[in-house]
């Protein structure tokens, strides 16, 4: 039997050689792909002054889906004990409404008259949910209806009349959870000292994201997740908001397939300016 010069090279020196171009090549195809463009544009913006003038009822945005994979799992206050999301066992038929603050999910929340407030609704089935506020000063009533898929959505609540305050939630005649929120005055917020700068309006800054290429994706603000692109109940591309003014802010814009898996990922960190409209274009 008659031997070639490449039968002499080693099996596993072979088997290195291999590797080393399967590298190459995976390299040169990463190399290959399109980057992501984007670009920004400013303009003025009164939008933040107008929301300082008159009074406003009380609001409840449309819901926004997202999707807690990937992200840090929040903490939940109940009755003076932190747990994790993992440790709570709630009622799987029912609904779920959360207070969010920062990483932390509670059940009740005192919030000064006119200030957003993030509220989490778990849907355990796709239908129909009713939610109702109800205040226990005023004997005022308020009444929301969403159809909405099974999961987690998060609405923005902003309520204009002092006191106590209940939220209710209800799907197919079955109660799930209730909130409790206490409604103080802006001026009762600020007492504690006139020269304190630090408890003045800093104001408004407006941001809108655009893309021909993305579509279907998730705004995180400072790693909170914030706004989507089917925020104005259409899958367009575009998605608008509010973030502090005179602040630096990080602005993710993240994609996901079907299956959950992130699959474009565009973030961005800047200052915001108050009173300015800004724009950005990924393309």
């Amino acid at each position: 039997m008659r031997c070639t010069a490449l039968d002499s090279v080693p099996l596993l020196y072979r088997g290195m050689v291999g590797i080393l171009a399967a590298l190459l090549l995976l390299t040169a195809a990463t190399l290959a792909l399109p980057t992501s463009k984007h670009s920004w544009t400013e303009a003025p913006w009164d939008g933040g002054l107008a929301e300082e003038d008159g009074t406003k009822a009380t609001t409840l945005s449309l819901p926004l889906a997202f999707n807690l994979s990937g992200a840090e799992t929040p903490s939940l206050y109940i009755g003076g004990h932190v747990l994790n999301l993992s440790e709570y066992l709630p009622c799987q038929f029912s609904c779920q409404l959360w207070i969010r603050k920062g990483t932390q999910w509670s059940h009740y929340l005192e919030a000064a008259r006119g200030e957003e407030v993030d509220v989490i609704l778990y849907m355990p089935r796709y239908g129909n949910v009713d939610l109702y506020l109800i205040s226990y000063a005023g004997g005022t009533q308020d009444h929301w209806n969403f159809k909405l898929l099974e999961g987690y959505h998060l609405l923005r609540l902003r309520i204009e009349e002092e006191g106590r305050h209940f939220m209710m939630a209800a799907q197919k005649n079955e109660p799930g959870d209730s909130l409790i929120l206490d409604v103080v005055s802006r001026a009762d917020t600020a007492t504690t000292s006139p020269l304190d700068l630090s408890l003045a309006p800093i104001g408004k800054a407006k941001v809108t994201v655009r893309s021909e290429r993305m579509r279907g994706y998730d705004v995180y603000l400072d790693g909170v997740f914030y706004s989507s692109d089917i925020g104005d109940g259409s899958i367009d591309g575009i998605a608008s908001f509010t973030v502090g003014g005179d602040k630096t802010h990080t602005i993710t814009v993240s994609q996901r397939d079907i299956q959950g898996n992130i699959i474009n990922v565009s973030e961005h960190t800047r200052i915001f300016k108050r009173d300015v409209a800004y724009t950005l274009l990924i393309e």
